[in-house]
């Protein structure tokens, strides 16, 4: 499915994918804090590769969108190519608020970011999160978005909290 199509299909659902922009910092941290999902140092990285991301603009490493609902910034996707592959991307973050889970917001930005690499010729996208029960619900996001679990480091971010790593092939694949 090509961008174009993802944000029409996003639009029926009453959202719309845009690039991330400056005045959508402050939603941004306070979704990160509001989902209770991260630690404040995770909270401060997010914030540091959304400020790489504004500052270096789409000539930059990461790309940046947000999904709005009704005017409003309700999640958030960052994403960059892999250094030193031919076609690899890395998710490094979807986000969305706790107000918004469960309204697809969180699926029309993952169909963003895919539909997005495709049009810039990736071929994969390669994704960590948490082993710890906490984060089960997304693994199960990206399961069910057809995202393979392709690997598991025991204790990788700090004693009881492994390293799950994810990949979906987005080559001859369409949505």
């Amino acid at each position: 499915m090509d961008l174009g199509r993802v944000c029409q299909k996003a639009d029926r659902m009453g959202m719309i994918c845009r690039p991330l922009q400056r005045r959508d910092r402050g939603a941004v941290e306070e979704m990160l804090q509001a989902c209770g999902a991260f630690s404040e140092e995770e909270v401060r990285v997010a914030l540091r590769l959304v400020d790489e991301g504004l500052e270096e603009g789409s000539e930059g490493y990461y790309a940046l969108f947000a999904v709005e609902i009704d005017g409003a910034v309700h999640g958030y996707a960052c994403l960059g190519e892999t250094l030193l592959t031919r076609s690899t991307w890395h998710l490094y973050w979807i986000c969305v608020h706790p107000d918004a889970q469960g309204t697809g917001a969180g699926r029309a930005l993952q169909l963003h970011a895919e539909a997005f690499v495709r049009d810039r010729g990736g071929e994969r996208i390669v994704l960590e999160t948490d082993g710890r029960e906490s984060y089960a619900r997304t693994r199960r996001f990206y399961q069910r978005a057809g995202y393979e679990e392709v690997g598991w480091i025991r204790d990788y971010y700090k004693p009881g909290s492994d390293l799950v790593l994810f990949c979906k092939e987005l080559s001859g694949q369409v949505d």
